[in-house]
């Protein structure tokens, strides 16, 4: 996986599902590990979308009390989804092909991103009411450019391998 899809991921996750900090998690679960060189920070993403937002000290405090008191659990899902992106990136290299091991670990990965979509849907609901109506806004205009990178990410990949 490159950086460039993984960092769209990230921001669409950031946008859509946990509102500030949940996305950033959500991102490392979706990006394995991080490219060469380079250093997620938990607090620099938080802060650069708490900038975008514009969110107020006091927003900021209380976004991060909301993420604060779900600590274990954000960590347990990062955990739990990234060991099951590496089963089936196994299942998917292995030295012979078992169509079998692959689906049950791609439905075990869905199953554990399931279960971290709904705790992201859990901080949403926490974190939305701490937010004004331009923010809510700011919010949305995240997530709709986010969505927008699927489709053009599908349309320059058919372009490709139409030459």
């Amino acid at each position: 996986m490159t950086s460039s899809p993984v960092r769209r991921s990230v921001l669409a996750v950031l946008a859509t599902a946990a509102v500030l900090v949940g996305g950033l998690w959500a991102g490392r679960l979706a990006a394995g590990p991080a490219g060469a060189g380079r250093h997620l920070s938990a607090e620099k993403i938080f802060g650069r979308i708490a900038d975008r937002l514009d969110l107020s000290d006091s927003q900021r405090i209380q976004v991060i009390g909301v993420l604060k008191s779900h600590r274990e659990a954000i960590v347990t899902q990062i955990r739990t989804v990234h060991a099951a992106r590496l089963d089936l990136r196994s299942a998917i290299d292995a030295e012979s092909f078992d169509e079998n091991a692959i689906r049950a670990r791609a439905a075990a990965l869905g199953k554990a991103e399931g279960d971290a979509a709904v705790l992201r849907a859990q901080l949403r609901a926490e974190i939305m009411p701490v937010l004004n109506d331009d923010q809510h806004q700011k919010l949305a205009a995240f997530r709709d450019r986010a969505e927008g990178s699927g489709d053009r990410l599908a349309g320059s990949i058919r372009d490709f391998l139409s030459k």
